[in-house]
């Protein structure tokens, strides 16, 4: 019941501060935003809690694995919102969030928790920080995308006009990328270190997605730092890499725990 209430207050904090956020004619009014979405992420948290810590050990099912990535990309905006003009990416994030919880609300796991060891945790938490700033940095796609045709129309609104200077969200957008593959790089290493069962063939073009991905965004920031890749082209890679991200982070566990 606490569980159900946590997430339920979660949801609704969430969308109230996409609206707020969206609406925000001022900057009180998005701290206001900020405000709801940093009550929400600790309602979340501890609703995450709640689900992920069994007597078996770590449920890391496809709702809670949803909410966990959910919860990390929030935790990643709130963070850099301190020092960088991204709250406004809450708009999209937040929303996102309130349907994780609500899936992992509804789902229920047909397996039990399972005790990891620290480098297979390791593992787990670095690929999930990866993907977090990588959703991040496809939300600022997105974001770059509807600024840049509002400008060349000559069209406002209030998202456009609490946005930084096109230039600054593309040098955020390359910081957020490049702390992403980190965290990616990481992941793989470790998960090569430490998975037996990484080329299996349950779970290889898992390993296949995620190492194409890993070269799109190396190409990607190489082109940039190199060849001073900017604009469409760096949206379009951005997307493209961070889809096979999706299929790999979520189609695998979507088949594997529904389809089969």
């Amino acid at each position: 019941m606490i569980s159900l209430i946590a997430g339920l207050s979660a949801i609704f904090l969430y969308l109230l501060s996409a609206w707020t956020q969206n609406n925000a004619p001022s900057k009180i009014v998005s701290k206001r935003g900020y405000s709801l979405s940093l009550a929400a992420w600790m309602l979340q948290g501890f609703h995450l809690y709640l689900h992920l810590f069994t007597q078996a050990g770590l449920l890391l099912d496809l709702g809670a694995t949803l909410s966990l990535t959910a919860w990390a990309v929030i935790g990643v905006i709130l963070i850099s919102s301190l020092r960088k003009p991204v709250s406004s990416l809450l708009v999209f994030a937040a929303p996102i969030a309130a349907i994780a919880i609500a899936v992992d609300t509804v789902s229920v796991p047909d397996f039990e928790g399972r005790q990891f060891s620290p480098g297979i945790l390791l593992h787990i938490v670095t690929s999930i920080l990866g993907y977090a700033l990588f959703a991040v940095a496809a939300c600022q796609s997105v974001l770059l995308i509807y600024q840049n045709r509002h400008l060349k129309q000559h069209q406002s609104s209030r998202l456009v006009a609490n946005l930084p200077p096109l230039q600054t969200m593309e040098s955020l957008l390359f910081e957020v990328l490049a702390a992403g593959q980190v965290f990616l790089s990481i992941a793989l290493l470790t998960g090569f270190l430490f998975l037996d069962d990484l080329w299996a063939q349950h779970v290889v073009h898992k390993t296949i997605l995620s190492l194409v991905a890993w070269f799109i965004f190396t190409i990607l920031l190489l082109g940039h730092y190199r060849l001073g890749w900017r604009g469409r082209t760096a949206i379009r890679w951005t997307l493209w890499g961070f889809a096979n991200l999706v299929v790999a982070f979520f189609g695998t566990k979507l088949v594997l725990e529904f389809l089969l």
